[in-house]
C-alpha cells in the first residue's frame, strides 16, 4: 500500500474561461491531465493588446524625441552658433516636458468606459500607451546621465550641476504642475 500523493498543481481549482493545453509529450504518453499545463486565454490576449498599446506609445515617443533632437541640433548649428554650448540640453527640455505629461496623466482618473457613464478620465490602456509607452520612451534618464558624465569628464562642474538641477528640479516642478492642472480641470 503506497499512499497516493497529489501535487499542489493538481489540487488547484479551474478558474472560469480557462483553456487547458497538454504538452505534446504528455499527449503522446496519454497523460492529458487538464490541470497540468494551462493558461487563461483572456489573460494572454489582454497582455498582447496591452503590449500593442505600449508599443504604439513607445514608438511615437521615441520618434518625437529623435525629431526634437534633430531639429534643435540643426537650428543651433545653422541659425544660432553662439548657442553651441547648449548643444544636448534639449534632453533637459524633453525630460521636463515628459514629466509634465506624465504628471498630467497621474492627475487624471482611470475610467472603465463599459462600467461608467462618467468618461472624464483615461482608460487603463490609454494610460499604458501614454504613460508607459510614450513618456517612457520620450524621456530619457540614460542620455541625461551620460550627458552629465561627459560634462564632468571635461571638468565642466558648474555646467554639469546646472544641467542636473534643471533636469531634476524642472522635472519635479513640471510633474507637479501637470498633476495639479489635471486635477483642477477634472474637478470642474
Amino acid at each position: 500500500n503506497i499512499p497516493k500523493t497529489t501535487t499542489r498543481q493538481q489540487q488547484t481549482t479551474t478558474p472560469p474561461n480557462t483553456t487547458h493545453i497538454a504538452h505534446p509529450s504528455q499527449q503522446q504518453a496519454g497523460l492529458c491531465h487538464q490541470k497540468e499545463l494551462s493558461y487563461q486565454r483572456s489573460d494572454s490576449n489582454d497582455m498582447l493588446v496591452d503590449a500593442a498599446f505600449i508599443g504604439v506609445g513607445a514608438m511615437t515617443g521615441a520618434l518625437c524625441r529623435y525629431q526634437i533632437g534633430n531639429i534643435v541640433t540643426r537650428k543651433i548649428a545653422e541659425e544660432h552658433p553662439r548657442w553651441s554650448h547648449y548643444q544636448g540640453w534639449h534632453t533637459a527640455g524633453i525630460n521636463i516636458l515628459g514629466s509634465f505629461v506624465l504628471g498630467t496623466l497621474a492627475g487624471i482618473p482611470t475610467v472603465d468606459p463599459a462600467a461608467s457613464h462618467d468618461h472624464r478620465g483615461i482608460t487603463g490602456r490609454g494610460r499604458l500607451m501614454a504613460g508607459v509607452g510614450f513618456c517612457g520612451s520620450f524621456t530619457t534618464f540614460s542620455t541625461f546621465s551620460v550627458d552629465i558624465v561627459g560634462m564632468l569628464s571635461k571638468g565642466e562642474m558648474t555646467r554639469a550641476f546646472s544641467y542636473m538641477a534643471l533636469n531634476n528640479v524642472g522635472g519635479v516642478m513640471a510633474a507637479f504642475a501637470g498633476f495639479n492642472m489635471a486635477k483642477k480641470i477634472i474637478s470642474r
